[in-house]
C-alpha cells in the first residue's frame, strides 16, 4: 500500500517540478525579451546615414548594451559634453554663484543669434554657448581644472595649452563608456562635490519629461577638429530602472547634427526606454 501511494506523489513531485522548471524559463525568456536589442541599432545608423557607437546601460540589471564596442572604448574630445563637469567645477569651486547667475555677452558675434546676448548659466547650457563656458574655465583656472579632472578620473584628464578650449580642440580625451561612469555617479550623486551642486547641474540637464519618465541629457560636437565628431550623452530615469546612454558618430554633413540625437531617441524608444511622446 505505501508503495502504491508514492508513486501518485512522485509522479505529482515530477509534475510540480516541471512546472517549475517551465515557469522558471519562461520566465527568464520574458525578461531576455525585454532586454534592448543592440543587434538591431545597426538599422537605425543606417536610416540616418550615420556611422558611430552607441552605448547603453541598465543600473537594474548591471548590463551594458553596445553597439560598436571597438569605438565605445575609444577616447574622443568630449566638446560640448564638457559642460557637465564644466558646471559641477565651477559651482564647487564658487565661480559661479547659481543656474540664474547671468554672463554679461562682450559684443562679439559668435556665429549664432542666440550666442550673441547676455546669458544666464540655464540658458547657456541649453544653447550649448561656448563663450559662457570659455569664461566658466577662465574663472576656475588651470590648477582647480585638473585637479577636479583627476578627482573624477575624467578621461585622460589633460587639458594641454588652452586652458578656455582643451574640451574643444585640445588634449581631454574620454570614451563613450568612460562618459556613462560619470554619468552614473552624477545621477547617484556620488561624483566628489557636494550634494546640492550635483542637482544643479543634474536640473539644467533635464530635457523631457512626463509624469513617469524623465530624461537629461547634453549635445556635443567637435567641429574645430579635423574629424569632426558628435555627441549625445545622458540618462533616462523610468519607474522600473535607470538607464544611461552615449553615443559618438562621426559628423560629416549637416543632417548629422539632428541625427546625434534622433538616433538616440530612437534606439531608447524602440528598446521600450522612454516614450514616444511626452509632456
Amino acid at each position: 500500500m505505501k508503495t502504491l501511494q508514492l508513486i501518485p506523489a512522485v509522479s505529482n513531485i515530477r509534475f510540480l517540478s516541471l512546472l517549475i522548471i517551465t515557469v522558471l524559463f519562461s520566465s527568464i525568456n520574458l525578461q531576455l525579451k525585454a532586454q534592448p536589442d543592440s543587434g538591431k541599432w545597426q538599422a537605425i545608423f543606417d536610416k540616418h546615414d550615420a556611422t558611430g557607437t552607441f552605448v547603453l546601460y541598465s543600473s537594474k540589471a548591471d548590463s551594458f548594451f553596445i553597439y560598436n564596442p571597438e569605438r565605445a572604448n575609444t577616447r574622443f574630445l568630449p566638446a560640448s559634453t564638457f559642460k557637465i563637469p564644466n558646471s559641477l567645477i565651477g559651482f564647487e569651486t564658487g565661480v559661479i554663484s547659481d543656474l540664474d547667475e547671468v554672463f554679461i555677452w562682450n559684443g562679439t558675434d559668435y556665429g549664432y543669434q542666440a550666442w550673441n546676448k547676455d546669458l544666464s548659466l540655464r540658458d547657456a547650457f541649453r544653447l550649448s554657448a561656448v563663450w559662457v563656458y570659455q569664461e566658466i574655465a577662465r574663472r576656475v583656472g588651470r590648477e582647480s581644472m585638473e585637479y577636479w579632472l583627476q578627482e573624477i578620473n575624467y578621461g585622460n584628464m589633460l587639458t594641454g595649452p588652452h586652458i578656455d578650449k582643451f574640451w574643444l580642440e585640445g588634449d581631454i580625451a574620454i570614451s563613450p563608456v568612460e562618459q556613462i561612469g560619470i554619468l552614473r555617479k552624477l545621477q547617484a550623486g556620488q561624483l566628489p562635490f557636494k550634494t546640492e551642486n550635483q542637482k544643479l547641474v543634474k536640473e539644467i540637464m533635464l530635457i523631457k519629461q512626463t509624469d513617469t519618465h524623465h530624461l537629461y541629457a547634453k549635445t556635443g560636437w567637435a567641429a574645430r577638429i579635423k574629424n569632426s565628431i558628435g555627441w549625445y550623452v545622458g540618462f533616462a530615469e523610468t519607474p522600473d530602472d535607470i538607464w544611461f546612454f552615449a553615443l559618438n558618430i562621426d559628423m560629416r554633413k549637416p543632417s548629422d547634427q539632428d541625427a546625434r540625437i534622433a538616433v538616440s531617441m530612437e534606439i531608447l524608444e524602440k528598446s521600450g526606454i522612454y516614450p514616444e511622446t511626452e509632456n
